[in-house]
């Protein structure tokens, strides 16, 4: 028989760690109190003193500034009282086809608010479903030529709802740093991961996306790209037609919001993918207004069936919200058929456009310090066009040679005079573009003109010459 030896150090460690451990747990535990000591009158004394934090921030000059509010009391297509001051012309607000105040929407508002009253009251999930509702989306589908199209009775909610509802944590959203707030929002509320590109620049965009195709190779990591068809915080046009030809290559799908170029853009004003020459079902899901063009409010998304029923069940705003009133899916609906049967209102509409660039050039008295290449150069006292001509939405920049470097409120200021100047000695109503303090990018300061297809020759002058007299 072998005979084992064992050493006896190691046998006396091991006798010491298990009389070691018998010891810890035989040892009565103790609770450590971090807590203070506090007589009842040092209790009372800290109540007394304690007081909570203020519900909002102090607000800054610009929550201010921006708090001023225009009341108007009577409106046509072209033409309101505001503040009582009689026939203004209007150049603020987004009517790009002069509908909203016509007898023919109006007629069919009023018919329709008789035949199923005002609001719908309810979620179009929960008995808040009209016939109106399907013929709407059945008739944005067909005019878009999509296969489906779901409505939301809220603009604003409708791109921060479509962006959630696909896009979770652990994907990728792939971002213009020029998209509207309302992006930005449906963005934050995703959680996913977010990578910016330069405004409009494709190469940067490039850039980004090979930086995200290095750093990310999870296959199950879905991308999105978002970006809108005409940018209303800078006037200017998505390059559409170059994002689509990298889809592929770099395996995004995109996420369009067309609120500013539908009705406005293309030959028929389908936007911007017509007017690039774009198949509209190369956008996974195509976003929408019906508050501008369309003179009626709430929104649109455009997608394949199942991203359509997919998002009935998922989109926040769709299933929460009370529906859409019906008198406004029936005027959507009317300024749709109008639209389609009289495409000259988007002729119309560029005809002005072009009318207001030609006599806004003509009437400068010099030339901006500096302007970017394709840019509008001509300046009457400092302020220019910074926007795409082809934009019916006009930003109006003042030159840094008439602004204090790196003093926001001061250019603000400045454009805001000339805005109640215009009002007051010309009756013309233009707005300075405002924005939430907390915007992830904040744009340039500018004063928004937009144009309508309802304005004459002579409003145009009017509008024009109101502007320049009011910047002098």
């Amino acid at each position: 028989m072998e005979i084992t030896f064992i050493n006896p150090y190691h046998l006396a460690v091991h006798a010491l760690l298990v009389l070691f451990i018998v010891y810890l747990r035989s040892k009565p535990q103790q609770q450590r109190s971090y807590e203070p000591k506090l007589s009842e009158k040092e209790i009372d004394e800290m109540v007394a003193d304690w007081k909570p934090e203020p519900l909002r921030t102090k607000l800054t000059p610009s929550m201010v500034r921006n708090s001023n509010q225009l009341v108007i009391s009577k409106s046509t297509a072209t033409h309101v009282t505001v503040n009582g001051i009689e026939n203004v012309l209007h150049a603020a607000r987004a009517n790009y086809l002069g509908l909203s105040g016509t007898e023919e929407v109006n007629t069919v508002a009023e018919e329709t608010m008789r035949g199923y009253g005002v609001g719908a009251c309810g979620p179009r999930g929960f008995y808040g479903t009209i016939d109106v509702h399907l013929w709407l989306e059945e008739r944005i589908a067909k005019f878009m030529k999509h296969e489906d199209c779901i409505i939301y009775s809220s603009a604003f909610c409708t791109i921060s709802s479509c962006i959630p509802a696909f896009s979770r944590k652990g994907d990728i959203i792939i971002c213009d740093e020029g998209v509207s707030h309302a992006i930005q929002i449906g963005i934050l509320l995703s959680r996913s991961t977010v990578y910016y590109f330069k405004h409009n620049d494709m190469e940067d965009f490039v850039h980004v996306l090979n930086e995200v195709k290095m750093k990310h190779r999870d296959p199950k990591a879905r991308k999105f790209v978002i970006a809108e068809g005409l940018y209303y915080n800078y006037g200017d046009i998505c390059p559409i037609s170059e994002i689509v030809d990298l889809k592929d290559k770099y395996k995004f799908r995109i996420i369009l919001d067309e609120s500013h170029s539908i009705g406005v853009l293309g030959a028929t004003g389908r936007g911007v993918c017509e007017m690039s020459g774009i198949d509209v079902k190369n956008i996974d899901m195509l976003v929408g207004t019906m508050s501008n063009s369309f003179a009626a409010g709430g929104g649109f998304c455009l997608g394949s069936k199942a991203i359509i029923r997919y998002s009935r069940l998922n989109g926040t705003g769709y299933v929460f919200s009370a529906a859409l009133p019906p008198y406004l899916a029936a005027t959507a609906q009317k300024a749709i058929d109008i639209l389609d049967e009289n495409p000259c209102l988007v002729e119309d509409l560029e005809k002005i456009t072009n009318r207001f660039h030609a006599q806004y050039s003509a009437m400068s008295s010099s030339k901006k310090n500096g302007a970017d290449d394709g840019a509008t150069v001509y300046v009457p006292k400092g302020l220019y066009i910074s926007s795409d001509s082809l934009s019916p939405v006009v930003h109006l920049s003042l030159s840094s040679h008439y602004t204090i470097s790196n003093n926001r409120d001061h250019t603000e200021d400045l454009l805001e005079n000339i805005c109640e100047t215009a009002l007051t000695e010309s009756k013309v109503l233009i707005q300075r573009a405002k924005y939430v303090d907390n915007e992830k990018f904040l744009p340039p300061p500018s004063i928004r003109v937009c144009l309508n297809a309802k304005l004459s020759e002579g409003d145009v002058d009017h509008l024009v010459s109101s502007i320049v007299s009011a910047s002098r």
